[in-house]
Order: C-alpha cells, then sequence, then structure tokens
C-alpha cells in the first residue's frame, strides 16, 4: 500500500514539476519575444553590466539573437534602425570582443532604401553618426592609439606598409575598413575616409583590397572613379556567398587598374548587357530588405558610377558651346551628345532611377523618376 501511495506521490510531483516548467518556459519565450518586439524595455548598458556579474558573454549572445530577430521582423520598412543602435551598444558593452555587431552596426545603420524607408535627412543622419560611434566604440577599445596617431600623419605608402612600428595598429582591419567607406559614401568626407582606409591596409590580416583602397585615394582622381573602385571593393568583400558577382566584380577591378576599362559607348553597353545576363531584375526582390549589403548591390552602385562618369564625359562636351546645363539625360542622347542611354541597375516595375543634372552637386546624379 505504501509502495503505491508512493508511486502516486510521484508522478503527481513528476507532472506538477512538469507543468510550472512549461509554464516557465512559455513566459521565458513572452518575454524574450516581449524584447523582440518592445526594444524600449531593455535595460540600459550600464544596469545590465553590474546586472550579468560573471555571465556578461552570455547575455550578450541572447541579445544578439533577439537583435536578429528585430532586425528580421520589421525588415521590410526598415523600422529595426529605430532601436538597432541601442541594442548593438548594450550587446558591445557586455561583450566588446564580439565583432560582429560592430560590424552590422556599420553596413545597416547608414543604408538607406527609397523604396522601402521614409526617413527625413535628419533621421538618416542620426542613423549615419550611430554607425560612425559603434565603429569608434571598437576602435577606442581594440586600437593602439599611438600607431593611430603615427597613421594619421604619414602618407608615404611605401613606410606604412614596410615600417614596423606602423603595423598591426588594430586587432583587425574590418570595423576600420568600414568606416572609411561610411566617411566617404555617405559624408563625402574624403580626408577621413583615406586615415581609415590606411589604418586598415597597415594590418597583416587585410585584406588586398584595403591596400588598392589607400592606394586610390592617394591618386588625383576625380569622385566617381574613387566611388567605383570603392563599391568594388565593398561587393568583393562584404559577401561571399555569391561567386558569380564576386567574380564579376573582380573581373572589372582588374580591367579597370590596368587601363583596359574604357569609358566609350560599347563599354558602357557590354557591361549593361553582361549585368542583366548574370542578374536579371525582378520586380519585387526580396534581397532588397536589408538595405543593400549583398554583393550585387554593390556591385550594382558601381556600375551606376560609370554609367554617371559616360553621361558627364557626354555633358561636358555639350557645356563647351553652351552655357546652361543639361537637366535630362535623355535629352544627352536625343542631341547626339551621348550614343546610348545607359539603364540603371535599380529599376523596378513602377519606379525608376534616371539620371539628372543636379545644380547643388554640379554635376549628374540619380533619382527616382521617369524620363
Amino acid at each position: 500500500m505504501k509502495k503505491i501511495f508512493f508511486i502516486i506521490l510521484l508522478v503527481l510531483a513528476l507532472v506538477s514539476f512538469y507543468k510550472i516548467n512549461s509554464l516557465n518556459y512559455t513566459k521565458t519565450k513572452q518575454i524574450k519575444q516581449s524584447i523582440v518586439n518592445h526594444p524600449e524595455n531593455l535595460p540600459t548598458k550600464e544596469v545590465a553590466k553590474n546586472s550579468t556579474l560573471w555571465f556578461a558573454n552570455l547575455r550578450a549572445d541572447l541579445y544578439w539573437l533577439q537583435a536578429i530577430q528585430y532586425i528580421g521582423g520589421n525588415a521590410i520598412s526598415s523600422d529595426y534602425k529605430k532601436y538597432l543602435y541601442t541594442m548593438l551598444d548594450l550587446i558591445t558593452e557586455l561583450n566588446p570582443f564580439f565583432e560582429h555587431p560592430y560590424i552590422i552596426g556599420e553596413l545597416l545603420l547608414p543604408s538607406y532604401n527609397q523604396r522601402y524607408e521614409e526617413l527625413s535627412k535628419i533621421e538618416q543622419n542620426k542613423n549615419i553618426t550611430q554607425a560612425i560611434n559603434i565603429g569608434k566604440k571598437w576602435v577606442a577599445k581594440f586600437c593602439n592609439a599611438d600607431k593611430l596617431a603615427l597613421i594619421k600623419n604619414e602618407f608615404n605608402l611605401n613606410k606604412l606598409w614596410g615600417e614596423e612600428k606602423y603595423k598591426n595598429p588594430c586587432k583587425s582591419y574590418k570595423i576600420p575598413y568600414n568606416l572609411a567607406y561610411i566617411y566617404y559614401f555617405y559624408l563625402h568626407d574624403w580626408e577621413t575616409a583615406s586615415y581609415y582606409y590606411r589604418v586598415a591596409s597597415a594590418n597583416e590580416d587585410s585584406l588586398e583590397w584595403a591596400k588598392i583602397m589607400t592606394a586610390i585615394m592617394q591618386w588625383k582622381w576625380w569622385d566617381r572613379e574613387k566611388a567605383f573602385f570603392m563599391f568594388l571593393n565593398m561587393a568583393s568583400t562584404v559577401d561571399e556567398s555569391d561567386p558569380v558577382c564576386n567574380d564579376f566584380a573582380n573581373q572589372l577591378n582588374a580591367l579597370a587598374l590596368n587601363g583596359k576599362l574604357k569609358n566609350d559607348t560599347q563599354t558602357i553597353k557590354t557591361i549593361e548587357k553582361t549585368r542583366k545576363q548574370l542578374f536579371p531584375q525582378k520586380d519585387d526582390d526580396e534581397n532588397d530588405w536589408l538595405g543593400g549589403v549583398q554583393c550585387s548591390s554593390y556591385l550594382n552602385k558601381a556600375i551606376r558610377e560609370l554609367n554617371l562618369s559616360y553621361i558627364e564625359q557626354g555633358h561636358q562636351k555639350y557645356l563647351q558651346t553652351h552655357k546652361e546645363p543639361i537637366y535630362n539625360a535623355k535629352e544627352l542622347l536625343e542631341k547626339w551628345y551621348i550614343d546610348f542611354l545607359p539603364t540603371d541597375p535599380q529599376q523596378w516595375k513602377n519606379q525608376w532611377i534616371i539620371y539628372t543634372y543636379s545644380n547643388e552637386l554640379g554635376h549628374f546624379d540619380y533619382e527616382m523618376g521617369k524620363y
């Protein structure tokens, strides 16, 4: 009898234990999902750091998983940017050695997709500043301040890459490498971009691209050529999951560096034809939701710079005999100043990117619209 009674108690205890744990598991999931849905409820980084004691790295990993869910759940509209910096700042406070959150912040925060996002210039600039802040946070922790000071004033690349005192200023080249891109592309700050490319190239783990970009920044080339190479190097390094795209980017780079990439009608036509064959445009491309941090996105931006360079060349011929600029690339074609109107790589069913003259910039640029 006692044995039967004991078995009944044991069964009841096990059932109760199972139910309690199930409730706890459900509650834990609800709490985690609440953080994904409401990241504004996250603790401050000071509170989180003081309350985790010896489990800071584990807590950082959990927050990182929630950050990935948060990005994915708000991807299409890019609403994830509202709290992304707060989440990444918290994660990197708990585990400063976790490099990936810094990189994600540098790539996603400053990007802007006209198709999905409606952000004011103030909001865009805020995101750019946050991307720089997360990058500089890593630099402050994992770069040698004395070596950075030396590199800032060194423009002789033979010395920079040959003398021991400049070598390995940082734990890795990636964060300063991305900072250089942000400063050049989003802030048009050539001087600071050049500095961060020099920092990245001085690291022994850096890719050859870092040295190439450092050299290009030193050349007395105009912005379109520098931007072209910069986008190609991002295409080759940011996304290794697309070998077709990587190979095409490397081929264009090799031709350009060897002086074989001409700025003429036949070259522009050939590149456009090849691009369309390799990357057929879809009306609603889901790969675009991350704001364009794939290889193909950067490759398309590089090709856009080639197109604009070709159009600018025709426009300069026009300005030799006219005082006022032409405001539409199609007019250049109609007036025979260019022999071909290149199609921008970014086209959708009802939304087009066209090339128009910008009074503010003083040269041709791109905007959404139709010719």
